[in-house]
């Protein structure tokens, strides 16, 4: 049962990961209408962009998005996910547990992921940390920074200490933790990213 409660969250990350490049249209969508919203706000954009566009740029395809370009930009910002869900989806299969014990193997696969998704949320985003140097973010920046060191080693912790079948209360708290952490993380995250 547990085997398959794992495979079941890691079938739905890869859909959601193919869906993502396979279906740009909807990201195209999206970016249609938020320059439709622009212009509506300020017309003098749409005019500006007019007069610096190509004939090449009109058409139909005035929106596509090159979905490998995507992928590879601001990698942090998409990466950041696979962590936070997976470590969202062990603590909540570990509350099952706690009546269910047969899932217990699926949350130790679940939080590995998670605190190994850590390290790679950290090299990314410490990559785009250089782009805050000097700016009224860069605090901001170091302070996401600090937090996501420590949300990645509670990760690591609670994902120690599930293996070991003594210390289930122990993780359950240190998964606890993770979540807190998590959350303050990605407070400021969002401040970083969205104002």
């Amino acid at each position: 049962m547990s085997l398959f409660l794992v495979k079941i969250s890691v079938a739905c990350l890869t859909a959601a990961i193919f869906a993502a490049v396979l279906f740009p249209s909807a990201v195209a969508e999206v970016t249609q209408r938020t320059t439709t919203v622009q212009a509506i706000s300020n017309p003098d954009s749409l005019t500006q962009s007019k007069d610096t566009s190509s004939d090449e740029d009109e058409g139909p395809n005035d929106y596509v998005v090159k979905p490998w370009r995507s992928l590879r930009t601001h990698l942090h910002n998409k990466i950041i996910h696979v962590p936070i869900g997976f470590a969202l989806s062990a603590f909540l299969l570990s509350l099952v547990s706690r009546f269910r014990p047969d899932v217990l193997p699926a949350v130790k696969w679940l939080v590995l992921v998670a605190a190994l998704g850590a390290i790679a949320a950290y090299l990314t985003g410490t990559s785009q940390a250089e782009a805050f140097e000097g700016s009224s973010k860069e605090w901001v920046v170091e302070t996401h920074q600090r937090l996501g060191i420590a949300t990645a080693c509670s990760l690591w912790i609670w994902a120690g200490l599930s293996w070991i079948p003594r210390f289930r209360n122990p993780a359950f708290a240190a998964g606890i933790l993770a979540l807190i952490l998590i959350a303050i993380t990605g407070f400021f995250g969002g401040i970083i990213a969205h104002g």
